[in-house]
């Protein structure tokens, strides 16, 4: 009851403060202007890329994106960021800066390379919506590194504006977020792409291969699950070279700790659990399915080919353990050394310029799983930044449900797997904005 009158206190309030801005609704997604002169950007993604990880950038890009709607702005997308790259791989909803730049020179010429471009976070959208702050500049930055889409559900206006231009229910953050999400990844990846990276592509068969690549994202073939295992090594976070003594240690040690073995069964036994719950709440057995397609992704190379060899034992085709077993195909990107993506330049020179479309493609195939089961090293319930964005990606304008049916509203189910203070690991869903039901009581009153 606390937290309703809570709610209320900071809700009611904000309805009338919007009222002092003169606030758009805009897919920017759309023209947002017939007059040249007039238009308005957003830019996405900041030059070098350097102190944030993709799923950081990522997670917070629904923000920027209404805020974008609420402004009659345009998104645009920072060549040189991690963004930029994402969307050289992949095709994406959104210019790049430098081409809008070039088609409106005369809006862009104080700063043609848009280095110093202002920087909106999300209290400076609370601000302009309060009628605090002023944001008259042409061109603006959305910035974040965290989950911050919440912010325009306080307002009036903006929350029926969402409701208008997705057609999600009133409040509904999630749906939202999949809108946003939505119209920057559409897929498929770059043509020139798509014939060299296949071979480093395995366990599934070359036509679902091809169709992830092929085909835009709404079209491609969807994964029954996908596993993304942070191990969060040092190596990792800090761009070491895989080759380092003190590297290999601190992997091997991992591979062979209590921790790693609790963490792998766990996982398993959980996969094979909500596969076998999702296959018979369809009406069919499970030997009566299509193949069951697994995606696994990891910040380390050699914690991937120790997790296949346990499934593979297990689920493989040549099991001879348990002849009842659920047959389960690994699908993985070979990589020769996987790094933290805050220092662009670095990572690409450490990986031989692969590491970027190994990151890209580990993304995307998560956003195309009906399931995404995932542990962080570290033993709290923190859920990583890169998988949690994009299991947000999928779904319908259905009311956002986590414990509804699979592609019901929420088109990927995530949990995660949480080491409480006793030591005891349990699995919980991924954390999601919960709905107000405020707006249900008056529509219906």
């Amino acid at each position: 009851m606390a937290c309703i009158w809570l709610h209320l206190l900071l809700f009611f309030p904000l309805l009338a403060w919007c009222h002092r801005q003169n606030i758009a609704c805009s897919d920017p997604d759309v023209t947002s202007t017939s007059k040249n002169k007039d238009r308005k950007f957003l830019l996405l993604g900041s030059e070098g890329g350097e102190g944030a990880g993709l799923g950081n950038l990522l997670i917070f890009y629904p923000s920027a994106f209404w805020f974008a709607s609420f402004t009659n702005r345009n998104i645009i997308i920072a060549d040189g960021s991690v963004i930029g790259e994402m969307c050289r791989i992949i095709k994406c909803g959104f210019p790049f800066a430098s081409e809008i730049a070039l088609a409106f020179p005369e809006l862009f010429k104080e700063d043609k390379t848009l280095k110093h471009v202002e920087d909106i976070k999300h209290t400076d959208m609370l601000a302009y919506m309060d009628g605090s702050k002023n944001i008259t500049a042409n061109v603006v930055r959305g910035w974040g590194y965290q989950a911050m889409s919440d912010w325009w559900v306080y307002f009036n206006t903006t929350v029926h504006c969402v409701h208008r231009i997705t057609g999600c229910d009133l409040g509904d953050i999630p749906c939202g977020d999949r809108h946003a999400y939505q119209r920057l990844i559409r897929g498929p990846f770059q043509e020139s792409l798509t014939q060299k990276e296949e071979k480093r592509i395995s366990g599934v068969p070359n036509h679902i291969k091809h169709a992830i690549l092929s085909l835009p994202h709404s079209y491609a073939p969807r994964l029954d699950a996908a596993i993304h295992i942070r191990t969060q090594f040092s190596h990792f976070e800090n761009q070491a070279d895989i080759n380092d003594v003190h590297y290999k240690k601190e992997v091997s040690d991992w591979l062979n700790s209590s921790e790693c073995a609790t963490v792998f069964k766990s996982i398993e036994e959980k996969l094979v659990e909500e596969i076998t719950a999702v296959r018979l709440n369809d009406g069919n057995a499970t030997n009566d399915q299509d193949p069951i397609y697994v995606y696994l992704a990891s910040d380390n190379e050699e914690v991937k080919d120790a997790f296949i060899s346990l499934l593979e034992k297990r689920h493989g085709a040549d099991n001879t353990i348990d002849p009842g077993h659920l047959a389960i195909n690994v699908m993985r990107v070979d990589s020769a050394g996987i790094f933290h993506v805050k220092n662009l330049k670095k990572m690409q020179k450490l990986s031989n310029n692969e590491g970027i479309l190994d990151l890209i493609f580990d993304w995307y195939a998560l956003t195309l799983a009906n399931l995404v089961f995932a542990w962080r090293k570290g033993g709290t319930n923190q859920i990583s930044t890169f998988v949690h964005s994009a299991q947000r990606v999928s779904g319908t304008t259905d009311r956002s449900d986590v414990r509804g049916p699979i592609g019901h509203g929420i088109g990927t189910k995530g949990m995660q797997l949480i080491q409480n203070k006793r030591g005891n690991y349990y699995w919980d869903h991924f954390w999601a904005y919960t709905f107000l039901e405020d707006y249900q009581i008056k529509r219906r009153a």
